[in-house]
């Protein structure tokens, strides 16, 4: 399992799961089904709208097996038990 930039996901575009930046998925495809890169677990964007836009993924559901999850990480990488396919 790798660990792509954390400001990456993956957005279903047209049947096809496609890596992005946070920033991309947010802004051009918001109704897009998204997921994490590592663990396949689904995410969520949020962000500001101010001159200097912040956008950031957080999962829905977190678990111990996503290093993107620095709080919960058990220190074994394992796909997320609802992973996105």
């Amino acid at each position: 399992m790798t660990t792509p930039d954390k400001n990456t996901c993956e957005a279903l575009i047209d049947g096809e799961w496609m890596l992005m930046s946070v920033a991309e998925a947010h802004t051009h495809h918001r109704a897009a089904k998204k997921r994490c890169p590592a663990c396949h677990g689904q995410v969520r964007t949020h962000g500001t709208y101010v001159a200097q836009q912040r956008v950031a993924m957080a999962h829905i559901r977190s678990h111990d097996g996503c290093p993107r999850i620095v709080q919960r990480y058990a220190g074994v990488p394992t796909p997320h038990p609802e992973a996105l396919t």
